[in-house]
């Protein structure tokens, strides 16, 4: 038996038209078929993932880097946050000038101030294009932003002041404070690059690894046994845990330093011809 971990975006999922090939779910149920294990390990957490759960049928999901691992249905592990620690986060967007997206079981939550939106107007391209697609995704907490609910990990959106992708720039420029967000939070987190400005924190002590890890101790399984299948740098730590890895045909270089077997896009089928050439099927 064979335990096979997939990262949603960029992988799995065809960040175009937001879809999974049908190639990749006939190559999941046909493996499922031979009794090996398929798992969704993504940075989103449970309440970011209902639309994906609809779309392919898995063995487990490891949510939220590792905060939140379900097997067949059932919990295995779950990791939240404080109450003092979320609203100290609350305050990461006025005191460092940053978007913040706060992400738990239950989904989704972002209430960026008018003054945050009005110093850093990028922010407003941030904002309007993230909400559409997290609604577009069911992963909108409908809770009120200052209720009592629960989130496991958050990710931040920063402004270096230079204006936005298109090349427009503001008279006003008031750059993020990304130095001093990250000096007093890296005792805590793990803080991602995603580039761009885009910065995930999860919390010391999980991450994709750590997640497969997990699992990999809850089936008895060794790492020779684990295939780990990605495109970006949140993945690396999955990389480490897996003794085989699968970066697809458009990845981050900082992969390469795992010598993953280098398959197509997803758009080229890239899942099904990985998982053929390797004999999971």
């Amino acid at each position: 038996m064979k335990a096979l971990f997939f990262d949603v975006d960029g992988t799995l999922l065809d960040e175009k038209t937001h879809r999974i090939p049908e190639s990749a779910l006939s190559a999941i149920r046909r493996t499922r078929e031979l009794g090996n294990k398929v798992f969704i390990n993504s940075g989103r957490t449970s309440g970011m993932l209902k639309k994906i759960q609809g779309l392919v049928d898995v063995d487990g999901f490891l949510c939220g880097c590792g905060t939140e691992l379900i097997y067949n249905g059932s919990p295995v592990y779950y990791y939240k946050l404080s109450r003092e620690m979320k609203e100290q986060l609350k305050q990461v967007s006025d005191k460092y000038g940053m978007l913040l997206y706060l992400e738990g079981r239950d989904g989704w939550h972002c209430q960026p101030s008018q003054e945050l939106l009005d110093r850093h107007p990028i922010f407003r391209e941030y904002y309007t294009y993230m909400d559409a697609f997290i609604r577009s995704e069911n992963g909108l907490d409908a809770s009120d932003y200052d209720s009592d609910y629960e989130i496991s990990k958050f990710c931040v959106h920063s402004d270096d002041g230079l204006g936005n992708e298109k090349g427009e720039s503001w008279a006003s420029h008031n750059p993020s404070d990304v130095e001093g967000f990250i000096k007093d939070f890296s005792g805590m987190f793990h803080i991602i690059d995603r580039g761009k400005g885009f910065y995930e924190n999860v919390p010391k002590g999980h991450g994709k690894g750590n997640a497969v890890d997990r699992m990999l101790n809850y089936l008895g399984l060794t790492r020779d046994e684990a295939y780990g299948f990605g495109d970006s740098t949140n993945d690396i730590e999955m990389f480490k845990a897996c003794g085989n890895n699968i970066a697809m045909g458009k990845h981050a270089p900082e992969l390469e330093a795992f010598d993953p077997f280098i398959t197509k896009r997803v758009e080229e089928d890239g899942i099904a011809y990985a998982m053929k050439e390797l004999g999971l099927l």
